[in-house]
């Protein structure tokens, strides 16, 4: 075996093992030897590659935020694309769902989360409805709560095991989430406060998480 090829798997078991701590411990609360121990590699070999577990995870979340960032831009202002996909890249990555769950990276936790309030901003948009179009401040409070709630449906589909299909979780966000024009076609929008859309979507994310 090659040197990059042990540096390789070194790092690949250190992840893993990283995504296996996270299931019963806050990720500031990891030690050095409780990852290596449950990698299987000794401490020398962690600090050939990192200076710290902080080190470690560094580098692999500026590849997810890349790649996060290709997903949003990808699919500006569709988000049925950009739920699907992110979803999907979910299934896959081990890491990331660990870092996105209730243990995880705040960095990259905030990181969706801001992704995901400029989405939603741009349904409070709409040009040719301006007597019902929200005011800035209510369009960015607006806009923080539902990407609060959004990514605490899905952190909490992760800490249920995703039980349901990507797809499935695109659909029930689609759903509930506020959609300018889906409202323009409601004749009694006057009576529909932006409020009241948001706990009736906070009491269905409180189900969920049951």
């Amino acid at each position: 075996m090659s040197k990059d090829q042990r540096r390789a798997q070194t790092k690949k078991a250190l992840l893993d093992a990283l995504v296996i701590c996270l299931e019963d411990q806050d990720f500031n609360d990891i030690t050095t030897i409780r990852l290596v121990q449950t990698a299987g590699i000794s401490r020398s070999s962690f600090y050939t590659h990192y200076k710290d577990k902080y080190e470690m995870i560094d580098s692999y979340q500026k590849e997810l935020f890349h790649k996060l960032e290709y997903i949003f831009d990808k699919y500006e202002g569709k988000k049925e694309g950009a739920f699907l996909e992110i979803f999907e890249f979910l299934t896959r990555e081990k890491l990331l769902s660990a870092l996105l769950s209730t243990n995880g990276s705040k960095e990259i936790q905030d990181f969706l989360i801001h992704k995901l309030q400029r989405m939603i901003a741009e349904d409070f948009i709409d040009p040719t409805a301006e007597e019902r179009a929200l005011k800035g401040f209510e369009k960015d409070y607006a806009s923080i709560y539902f990407a609060h709630a959004i990514f605490g449906a899905c952190q909490a589909w992760i800490n249920k095991g995703k039980k349901e299909s990507p797809q499935e979780m695109t659909d029930f966000l689609l759903r509930f989430i506020p959609q300018y024009n889906h409202f323009k076609s409601i004749k009694k929008l006057q009576t529909i406060s932006i409020v009241k859309a948001a706990f009736f979507f906070y009491n269905k994310i409180l189900k969920i998480r049951k």
